[in-house]
């Protein structure tokens, strides 16, 4: 388990969720109205509400991605962070078990639409596993140059493996459509 906590672990898992974190909220930033329809696509929240999470959302989840990286705040942020993760979890998993289908999760980045789907439940739970992780790690030990370049290198190898799952599951859902309509 000591492993879980090392800087190897460590950085590279904050680094990813921070990216992920900022991306899609810069998104939601960026288009708050589609956010807002997103919402509402999930009927789980009542109308009075859309305006203010289509804003506080993204802001929150832009402030967790840069606490990851403020030591007095780090552990917080990932507790925060898998809380934010799980409730996402549970809205996906609540819509889904009500027979909805909702066309765009609204966790993407860029123009990429992912129907809400068990693999969508599935990644926030691990990704939550990710972040709670963090919440267990303590003070890093000295990083060297070697250290530096692996953690870099991971980070890169962790991020282009997220988006390849992320496009896999987008592929795969359109797939089930176009084979089963």
């Amino acid at each position: 388990m000591q492993l879980l906590t090392d800087p190897f672990i460590v950085v590279p898992s904050a680094l990813g969720l921070a990216i992920l974190l900022a991306g899609t909220a810069l998104h939601k930033l960026r288009l708050p109205d589609d956010f807002g329809r997103v919402l509402v696509s999930y009927d789980v929240f009542p109308g009075f509400l859309v305006t203010p999470l289509k804003r506080l959302v993204p802001v929150s989840e832009l402030l967790l991605a840069l606490a990851l990286f403020i030591p007095a705040t780090h552990q917080l942020a990932a507790l925060l962070i898998t809380g934010l993760l799980l409730s996402y979890a549970g809205v996906m998993a609540r819509t889904l078990s009500s027979g909805k289908q909702v066309a765009d999760c609204g966790c993407s980045v860029g123009s990429t639409r992912h129907q809400v789907s068990p693999m969508l439940v599935w990644r926030n739970l691990i990704l939550a596993l990710i972040a709670l992780n963090l919440a267990r790690s303590s003070a890093l030990r000295p990083l060297g140059y070697a250290d530096v370049a692996a953690i870099g290198l991971l980070t890169l190898i962790g991020c282009t493996f997220y988006g390849l799952v992320n496009s896999l599951i987008g592929t795969h859902l359109s797939s089930q459509d176009l084979f089963h309509d």
